[in-house]
């Protein structure tokens, strides 16, 4: 039997100052997707570069592994009788047709809902209701198993019509969907946009290709990522391709 131990990491202790916080997107700025930094190590030696140079830090027969899967509109605001406007992430759908939601509460800096229980019924937009069941897992502090009424399709007739990306309090402006995608996104499933991908763009996978650099692909729908401290990492959904890459 193979044991698996869950730790609390402890962080390093510093202060981050509020211009070096990537509150918006590159765009925003006025710069393109792939001029962000880039942090190259390689044995003992660590350069600083900017994204578009990554095809000089390959060489042919390298790979390059990229996450298919596309960003949801996964925040929803709801209304909860004698709480009031919450917002509703939804995480990650359940074989039985349910989803694993996160409550919090509305505005610009939260956390889980202190009030969410067992049976408590939030009303959607579009007829839809949530109604939690349980915790997901069992010891779960923040993340509810939820069942879902109101509409045939979660993901494409709620979500994708009354949603919109989930956001945190360092994001001051709501973006819209697009910024959250990466250009291999092709399957709808990610609560959170897969980030690592965001800078890349078509010519430089041209570039890539051209050099004999091999792009394959994998799909990993990602899930809430706000963690408590000491939460174990939570499940998440994958395909990965039965041949080797190229």
């Amino acid at each position: 039997m193979t044991e698996v131990r869950v730790e609390a990491a402890v962080g390093p202790d510093f202060v981050l100052p509020d211009r070096l916080e990537a509150s918006g997107p590159p765009e925003s700025r006025g710069q393109l997707r792939d001029t962000v930094r880039l942090l190259v190590a390689e044995g003992e030696r660590v350069e600083h570069a900017r994204f578009h140079e990554l095809p000089r830090y390959l060489r042919a027969g390298d790979v390059v592994i990229v996450n298919t899967s596309a960003t949801l509109a996964a925040a929803v605001d709801g209304t909860v009788d004698g709480v009031g406007r919450v917002v509703v992430h939804f995480s990650t759908p359940l074989d039985d047709g349910a989803w694993v939601v996160e409550v919090r509460a509305p505005g610009p800096v939260t956390g889980p809902l202190g009030a969410a229980a067992a049976g408590m019924r939030i009303r959607l937009p579009l007829g839809a209701q949530a109604t939690l069941r349980e915790p997901w897992p069992p010891t779960s502090i923040r993340l509810w198993r939820a069942e879902i009424d109101g509409v045939p399709d979660v993901a494409q007739d709620l979500l994708a019509v009354a949603g919109r990306p989930i956001t945190y309090a360092y994001v001051r402006e709501r973006w819209p969907l697009p910024y959250y995608q990466t250009i291999f996104g092709k399957d709808r499933g990610s609560a959170e946009m897969a980030s690592a991908a965001r800078p890349f763009t078509h010519a430089m996978l041209t570039e890539l290709a051209v050099s004999g650099v091999v792009v394959a692909p994998i799909l990993l729908h990602t899930s809430v990522s706000s963690a408590e401290p000491g939460e174990p990492p939570i499940p998440e959904r994958y395909e990965l391709p039965s041949g080797p890459p190229g």
